[in-house]
């Protein structure tokens, strides 16, 4: 027994000097119960791993899900997050900004829009709109009502604020600020600079200059003549036209858009040329 274990020593566990092959291993040799154990190899017992399978299955799942992710994240729509603030000019116009926005890639796009509505009527919500849409871009359209939140402050003044005060916590948000510029009214036809502006559409400006990431669109261009104040306009090629080849594009208040009602609030039963010329021309404006 002794020669036995002696040759397995020297020979590496192989007969060096009798026929028969293996030198057998002796049951109350370690070799040997090392060797059942399923840990011999050359030079002696092969070592534990220090990584069992019960720990490295865990993590080779756990890769493999945060690979999954990483690849799904890469192919999901990257079109812009549209977030829509405004009044009653903005709630006849928003099919047709739908419309328009879905064409120009958009990815999401929520409206809060009330008629009759300023901005100092959704200026409180602003921080968990953010949170939870995360817009991309933030457009802000209102013509100049003065509900009870304006009551007692300058009409002017009321909308800086308010105004600054949105675009400051969505541009500090990474959010794009589009302030848009309302079509002037009949009533504020008098109103308007050289450039076509009203006092409102001054203050846009004003506004974009002292705020970062924040622009002023003109949209009201679409359904104004220069912006300057006109019921009708000439016809697009798809529109239905009248003998004179334009289009109603004003109601008859001298503000809105349906040409055949004066109370906002109401689904125009005609085709609006306004509505859809300036929900296009924000739509446009804003992503294309």
């Amino acid at each position: 027994m002794a020669a036995a274990r002696e040759a397995l020593r020297h020979g590496g566990g192989r007969q060096t000097g009798l026929p028969g092959g293996t030198v057998p291993l002796l049951p109350d040799d370690a070799a040997t119960a090392a060797a059942r154990r399923g840990r011999w190899h050359r030079g002696g017992p092969r070592p534990e791993s220090p990584w069992p399978w019960r720990v490295v299955l865990p993590l080779v799942v756990l890769v493999a899900v945060i690979a999954g992710l990483i690849v799904l994240r890469a192919c999901l729509p990257t079109g812009a997050r549209v977030l829509v603030w405004g009044d009653s000019l903005m709630v006849e116009a928003q099919d047709a900004f739908r419309e328009a926005a879905a064409k120009e890639g958009a990815h999401a796009v929520e409206l809060r829009i009330w008629s009759g509505t300023a901005p100092c009527n959704f200026l409180g919500e602003v921080p968990q709109v953010i949170e939870d849409f995360q817009p991309t871009v933030a457009v802000i359209a209102f013509s100049g009502n003065t509900p009870d939140c304006v009551a007692g402050r300058d009409k002017l003044t009321a909308y800086r604020e308010d105004v600054t005060a949105m675009a400051r916590q969505l541009s500090a948000a990474g959010v794009r600020v589009v302030l848009v510029e309302a079509p002037t009214s009949r009533v504020d036809a008098d109103a308007i600079d050289d450039a076509g502006l009203t006092p409102l559409g001054r203050l846009w400006y004003q506004i974009a200059a002292e705020v970062d990431n924040t622009s002023v669109l003109r949209a009201g261009l679409a359904v104004t003549d220069g912006g300057r104040f006109t019921e009708s306009l000439p016809c697009q090629p798809d529109e239905p036209c009248g003998p004179d080849g334009r289009v109603v594009v004003r109601s008859p208040d001298g503000v809105h858009f349906c040409p055949e009602r004066e109370q906002p609030g109401q689904a125009c039963e005609v085709y609006s040329a306004g509505a859809r010329r300036y929900g296009e021309a924000i739509a446009h404006g804003v992503l294309g």
